[in-house]
């Protein structure tokens, strides 16, 4: 059976949150504790960071973790691309890097589903709070019957309507990503940041639910959410 393997990339620039992958979490990098998770989670052939900063590659490797430098990308999911083509890998689970406490059975749930779906794109989804409702940094999903994507907002279009949370999570074939490495960045891709919508309405996005574990860094005042969650796990001795 075809395995399936882990990248989790990672840049240094970023217009909301400059070296977000090397700010300590706890004292540890946070692109460091995302491989932990994906390690962690045991269901990954491979485990592979790739970026273009020599920076995040030495920090990663100074910890055993391979890293693989790539050119410029447009999003995490190209640099993913490129990653995986140079390392010959077909089904792959893209676990962005700002996701340092992702839940063990959610990357496990999205690698059996990229397995059994290797035509869709597969990704993940959890209940939104009510305080995450009006924050535009909080990415939105609206979901069908057959539990795949129908939209991706980051502003709510209205109060009523049914949305989760997404979760920084893809898992794709090559084929799957070869498709969305050739496609133009649409506008409104670039406007609002989500990869996902170059993609959605050509080829079905699958998402698999999870329990609202996973924190994603955004934003500064993030870290010290993530920091909590972990401290409240390790208090009670509960693996994450």
């Amino acid at each position: 059976m075809i395995g399936v393997h882990c990248i989790v990339p990672a840049r240094y620039e970023s217009s909301r949150f400059p070296g977000k992958p090397l700010v300590p979490i706890l004292g540890r990098a946070m692109i460091l504790r995302t491989l932990d998770r994906a390690r962690l989670a045991g269901c990954f052939e491979s485990v592979t960071c790739a970026t273009d900063d020599l920076r995040i590659a030495k920090t990663v490797r100074e910890e055993g973790y391979s890293a693989i430098l790539t050119g410029a990308a447009a999003t995490g999911s190209d640099r993913v691309a490129q990653a995986a083509d140079e390392l010959g890998l077909d089904l792959v689970v893209n676990l962005q890097g700002d996701e340092p406490v992702a839940d063990l059975d959610m990357l496990r749930h999205v690698a059996s589903a990229i397995k059994a779906e290797p035509d869709s794109w597969v990704t993940a989804a959890c209940e939104l709070a009510d305080s995450e409702r009006k924050q535009n940094s909080v990415v939105k999903v609206s979901v069908d019957s057959s539990e795949h994507a129908i939209e991706f907002v980051r502003k709510l279009p209205d109060e009523s309507s049914l949305w989760f949370r997404h979760v920084g999570v893809y898992a794709y074939s090559k084929q799957a990503r070869d498709e969305f490495h050739s496609l133009p960045q649409s506008e409104k891709e670039k406007e609002t940041s989500l990869e996902q919508l170059r993609i959605l309405g050509k080829r079905p996005i699958r998402i698999v639910f999870c329990r609202p574990l996973s924190a994603s860094v955004d934003l500064p005042s993030d870290v010290k959410r993530v920091e909590k969650i972990l401290q409240q796990k390790w208090k009670t001795n509960e693996k994450l």
